[in-house]
């Protein structure tokens, strides 16, 4: 069976990876421990830097040390950041714990998908990745729908209880990772030695030389800003609407549904969408944002699921056509340099975010997103057109 043991493997993994049953009730939590909503979104901005500080290295360490050892790391990271919130009092601890998580993210980051890519690709199967990763993420966002409701009732019950729930998961994660084959890596043997940081400066000439890479981190950047921002937004929506915080739970379960559900079909519809899938994917998010500028009644909340089809091609999508470009020996960290390019924008992007809802209401919030999105992906568009066509972006990807 060997290698092919994988699939298998990452199937497993993928259910209880990123099963932190926290989504509902995460902000909840937050009030309940004394913060403020400003402070919120800075440890958002926090996270997102220390994923700036740590994501290249870590993706050059994973590329050097093996893509297991860094999965492993990164899943005991999470359940410490976890416990460090369930004890934490102050907001220095909790800066912290968001720190650890954000090491624990980074490593996890790109690892994963260049262990399953290059198994794939040692076995000469790797045309089937897009079709596994949609699936794995697909396995993913169904726990994690699952998780939504628990977390709403236990919560209820102890608002700790959905953290020691999500560290007892991260544990299984450990067991599941330890269970993967590390596959061979083309040209990795004896080329840096120890020195990665060789590594990360030869990934970052070949991104800069290298267009249609280039091409999908500015669309992936942009993309992940207004993301990112939209699912603050959530709760502050649903309670302008006068929707009752026990239905949060309910709610993102099929926020999480819907996720997966286009996630599994994710092939499909880039098939559907070609040469234009990324455009696709941003205009489902821009035109989420602007219904729910002009809908102010419970109804509204339906407009969520326009994100949530995005949500679910995100990561398949834009990792298939980073892979197909990507050498072996470089993958985890050059979709790392994608996670902090990222994470840069929404470093600095969030807090204004936070600014833009204390100024002004939730409804007209969501309007000012669309129209400042719809212009970004509009001129990203036009770049890809102009320096390399659309067509060769997306179609050649596929």
């Amino acid at each position: 069976m060997g290698i092919t043991r994988n699939i298998k493997t990452y199937y497993i993994y993928s259910i209880f990876a990123d099963l932190l049953i926290l989504g509902p009730i995460i902000v909840l939590f937050f009030i309940a421990k004394g913060l403020s909503f400003t402070e919120i979104m800075l440890l958002q901005s926090i996270a997102a830097i220390s994923v700036v500080v740590f994501e290249v290295p870590t993706g050059a360490f994973a590329d050097k040390f093996g893509r297991k050892v860094s999965m492993l790391i990164g899943a005991i990271l999470w359940a410490t950041s976890l416990l460090i919130y369930i004890l934490g009092t102050k907001f220095p601890a909790f800066m912290l714990a968001e720190i650890t998580f954000s090491l624990g993210a980074t490593l996890k980051s790109g690892a994963d998908t260049a262990l399953i890519y290059d198994s794939l690709k040692s076995i000469g199967r790797e045309r089937e990745f897009q079709s596994i990763e949609g699936y794995a993420r697909s396995l993913a966002l169904y726990a994690q729908a699952l998780g939504s409701i628990i977390a709403g009732f236990v919560y209820k019950v102890n608002i700790f209880l959905p953290f020691y729930i999500s560290i007892g998961f991260m544990f299984i994660t450990v067991i599941i990772t330890l269970n993967f084959i590390e596959p061979s890596i083309e040209e990795k043997k004896g080329r840096y030695g120890s020195n990665y940081l060789k590594q990360i400066k030869e990934s970052g000439i070949y991104i800069v030389r290298h267009e249609k890479i280039k091409a999908i981190m500015l669309f992936s950047m942009i993309f992940f800003i207004f993301y990112r921002a939209g699912f603050w937004y959530f709760q502050p929506y649903m309670e302008s609407v006068k929707i009752p915080v026990e239905y949060f739970g309910i709610i993102f379960f099929i926020f999480n549904i819907v996720a997966a559900i286009t996630s599994k079909r994710c092939h499909l519809i880039m098939e559907k969408t070609k040469p234009r899938t990324l455009s696709f994917m941003a205009f489902l998010i821009i035109i989420s944002f602007a219904l729910l500028g002009v809908i102010r009644v419970w109804i509204g909340v339906l407009a969520i699921l326009l994100q949530q089809m995005a949500r679910g091609l995100y990561r398949p999508v834009t990792t298939k056509y980073l892979n197909k470009h990507i050498p072996s020996d470089k993958r985890a960290t050059i979709l790392s340099f994608q996670s902090l390019v990222t994470n840069i924008a929404v470093a600095v992007t969030l807090p204004l975010m936070g600014i833009l809802k204390d100024s002004t209401d939730i409804f007209t919030t969501h309007l000012i997103l669309a129209g400042i999105m719809l212009v970004l992906v509009l001129m990203v568009m036009k770049y890809m057109n102009k320096r390399l066509g659309v067509k060769q972006v997306e179609k050649s990807s596929i």
